[in-house]
């Protein structure tokens, strides 16, 4: 086997290694964030009623229950039913996504029923994503424009209303907008027991009071009049409280789907996840049949403990080596830039063989990018000027002396030391810097280069060295760009397996052998055409 088909082999193992474990913690990552922000319900209905004890030339008595039913944000785990004595079926209605319990009796007696669920809430899935786009038959256009008792929309009050309401080239979102302002800020908070007629439009739009099935009405009944198909929406918020009530608010289709108007909360196009449809089209989540007495119902939320899995899911063991988000958080800043310096000598490796810049080095470019990320930018310019400055005025003044290298570069170190603390000792009586330490990594680094710079000075000339100084000042800058992005430094620390995919570039780039770019500008003048 070549050693190209291996390359391209081991390239295409790295990053297979590199999508698959970075998928794998993507996943691992995702699940345990849901199982977080996830919380499970339990709701239940109490439903007791007694049925008329002449059924006998009388049709069944039906008691109609609206049912939850799975949602993109919301699951029903379980779901249990207690009702003796009663038969029982479940109708599904595809037009409207309703479900209900259908519960019939032709035996007059008392009755009690019950309902139990399960529901576990997703809050990262809103309600805009289960929210497909459908058309609306003419039957329900129909169904969802007419005018009846709830929604009186001849009534002399609605025609005023509507009559305020945007004219001329309004849209209908302006005109829907409007309408809903008003339900919300202009009808006053009641309840049934204070105002008698606050369920009722006309009373409503006449008094500027409502309750929140007035207010609710009263949107419906305005979109309808301005053209717009509505409903009523019953359901239940989902939050632990004592004796909670069915909670209504509207949908309106618009823009080929059923959007949600919340007058009495003031949601608008969206609702919070933790609001649970149970019947739309209806203002009731139970529905008795004609001629039941003493009908009593009851509903309670209890929120249920976490799974026993996501409790443990801090206890110790030998995979949370590989989660590197578990370090201590002071650690994450120094673990992102060491994560980050492979891309800085990816770089590198790109402007060395592919463009042709020469640096000293392959991580010098890295290194003093990161010099100056550690420090503050301030403090590495004046640290970076001091040790230039000394380690090329040490080499000039040493440089008749003509001792050996070694000796010769201990002593530019020592000068180098000696500015660097008083020029730390300035800064910190300028309070430009916070502390010697910031500039401890500045320094070493500067001064390797400082030491390689000789190096390569005694060894190939100083303008070669100056020419690697300018190359490595160049990449530098583009590494410090990589290093200073602090979104990819947490990237790289929460999937560290990604390097995989680095290391494939790497090799990638280790296969190169066409020309560099710099070399095609030095040699431009044997690529031109010959003049006839």
């Amino acid at each position: 086997m070549s050693a190209r088909v291996l390359s391209q082999l081991v390239v295409a193992g790295f990053i297979i290694l590199g999508l698959m474990f970075t998928g794998i913690r993507y996943q691992s990552r995702r699940e345990s964030q849901l199982a977080v922000e996830d919380s499970s319900w339990r709701l239940t209905y109490s439903v007791k009623f007694e049925a008329n004890e002449s059924l006998a030339d009388e049709p069944d008595a039906t008691l109609r229950i609206g049912l939850p039913t799975d949602r993109a944000y919301a699951e029903i785990l379980n779901e249990e039913y207690s009702h003796p004595g009663l038969k029982d079926r479940i109708a599904e209605y595809g037009s409207s996504g309703n479900r209900e319990l259908i519960l019939t009796t032709r035996h007059g007696d008392k009755y009690e029923v019950r309902a139990e669920f399960e529901i576990r809430l997703h809050p990262e899935a809103s309600w805009h994503e289960q929210q497909r786009l459908e058309s609306l038959s003419d039957g329900s256009r129909l169904r969802y424009m007419r005018s009846d008792e709830e929604f009186p929309v001849q009534d002399a009050g609605v025609q005023k209303v509507i009559r305020q309401s945007p004219k001329g080239e309004s849209s209908e979102g302006e005109i829907l907008q409007w309408l809903f302002d008003y339900c919300a800020n202009d009808l006053q908070s009641s309840t049934k027991d204070d105002e008698g007629g606050a369920d009722r439009v006309d009373w409503v739009l006449a008094n500027k009071k409502a309750t929140a099935l007035g207010r609710a009405r009263a949107l419906v009944t305005l979109c309808r009049v301005a053209g717009l198909p509505a409903r009523l929406v019953t359901g239940f918020e989902l939050r632990q409280i004592e004796n909670p009530q069915p909670h209504i608010w509207i949908e309106v289709f618009y823009g080929h789907r059923w959007v949600p108007f919340d007058p009495t909360h003031g949601y608008a196009r969206h609702m919070p996840a933790d609001f649970l449809p149970v019947r739309r089209g209806g203002d009731s989540v139970v529905r008795a049949p004609a001629g039941a007495k003493q009908l009593l119902t009851k509903y309670s939320l209890l929120r249920l403990p976490p799974e026993k899995s996501l409790l443990q899911s801090q206890s110790r063991r030998p995979a949370q080596i590989f989660d590197l988000t578990r370090l201590p958080v002071k650690m994450h800043e120094v673990m992102s830039l060491m994560l980050l310096l492979p891309l800085g000598a990816l770089i590198t490796a790109f402007f060395r063989n592919v463009i042709g810049i020469r640096t000293f080095g392959t991580f010098s470019p890295a290194l003093l990018a990161a010099s100056f990320i550690y420090a503050a930018w301030g403090t590495g310019i004046v640290i970076l000027a001091v040790v230039m400055i000394a380690g090329l005025a040490g080499r000039f003044l040493l440089e008749r002396l003509h001792l050996l290298m070694v000796p010769r570069l201990s002593i530019v170190l020592t000068l180098i030391i000696l500015c660097v603390v008083f020029c730390v000792s300035l800064l910190d009586y300028l309070a430009w810097t916070h502390s010697g330490q910031s500039v401890l990594l500045p320094l070493v680094i500067l001064t390797i280069l400082i030491e390689r710079f000789h190096v390569t000075a005694e060894e190939d000339g100083i303008a070669f060295a100056l020419q690697l100084v300018v190359g490595t000042t160049i990449v530098a800058a583009f590494c410090y760009l990589l290093l200073k992005w602090d979104d990819i430094g947490r990237l790289m620390l929460i999937y560290p397996e990604a390097h995989f995919l680095t290391i494939a570039m790497f090799i990638i780039m280790g296969r190169y052998s066409g020309y560099r770019l710099v070399e095609l500008w030095r040699f431009r003048d044997l690529v031109k055409p010959k003049k006839q």
